[in-house]
């Protein structure tokens, strides 16, 4: 895709950080935009300045790792705007820990968020694009934890590592059948000026933070301390829609905001090809 102006955009975790940045680069191309979050005040202010902009703007304030909520997503848009030409899979969370520590709770509430709402995004508006018969566009914000491996948040990777197998697979399956014009793109950042450490503060009830040992315990407060100094030592958030946009004109698959990335999954792989334990 390489013509933007008038097309419609849809952001999942779009009230801050990556989501938000990449709604406000569709809005300078002149897109229309659909911005949801859990978080409502935030909708409510991306979609206030999205409108001071001078975009057509409106704002799902939803858990969108419920399948009910990602129908009600593509419900909202079609009633505001009539078609979805680009859609954005980026809400995510992370919680730090090997995973015998970790709450059973927090396995499943960073797999709802960062692998089932992707997964959901795609199964909801895939046939929409399809019938539309028009070219699309799909981006599912996974990172470079998903192309290599630490000892710290584990979940964290499983979910991405998931999510770059799902895109790949679903770039294929549209290609196989013929469906190459819904282009499918993954989007691998590393440490981006995000609010990701801040992701406990905007918990659903059914996941709220309670009285199990692990939430006073040290890896717990280690890991918001890890994750708040790589967040805010990461690039500006700025440059990520620009990287985006960027790379959706060019049609390359993977979106590395930062060259380092694939440094250090080209390591993995050789490892993995020379067998060669994980590192």
């Amino acid at each position: 895709m390489k013509e933007f102006k008038g097309k419609v955009l849809v952001v999942t975790g779009g009230g801050s950080g990556v989501g938000e940045a990449i709604a406000k680069e569709g809005a300078l191309r002149g897109m229309k935009i659909v911005v949801n979050d859990i978080d409502a005040p935030a909708v409510d202010r991306v979609v206030n300045e999205l409108h001071e902009m001078g975009v057509e703007a409106v704002g799902q304030k939803a858990d969108i790792s419920l399948l009910e909520n990602v129908e009600g997503l593509l419900k909202l848009t079609l009633d505001t705007f009539g078609q979805v030409d680009m859609l954005v899979n980026n809400a995510g969370v992370s919680v730090s820990g090997p995973i015998w520590e970790i709450p059973v709770q927090d396995i499943q509430w960073i797999t709802e968020v960062n692998m089932m709402s992707h997964l959901y995004g795609m199964h909801v508006f895939i046939p929409q694009m399809i019938q539309q018969g028009t070219e699309a566009v799909i981006i599912n914000t996974e990172s470079t934890a998903g192309l290599m491996t630490s000892g710290n948040a584990v979940m964290y990777h499983a979910t991405k590592f998931a999510g770059l197998g799902a895109s790949e697979g679903t770039y294929l399956a549209l290609k196989n059948r013929g469906l190459g014009r819904i282009q499918v793109h993954c989007l691998v950042p590393a440490f981006v000026k995000t609010g990701i450490h801040l992701a406990d503060t905007h918990r659903p009830e059914r996941y709220a933070i309670n009285d199990d040992p692990y939430y006073q315990g040290q890896e717990f407060k280690s890991g918001y301390i890890r994750s708040e100094r790589q967040v805010t030592a990461g690039i500006p958030i700025d440059y990520v829609g620009t990287c985006v946009f960027t790379a959706v004109e060019d049609e390359k698959f993977y979106i590395f905001t930062h060259p380092e990335s694939q440094v250090v999954a080209g390591m993995r792989i050789q490892n993995l090809v020379n067998g060669k334990n994980p590192q």
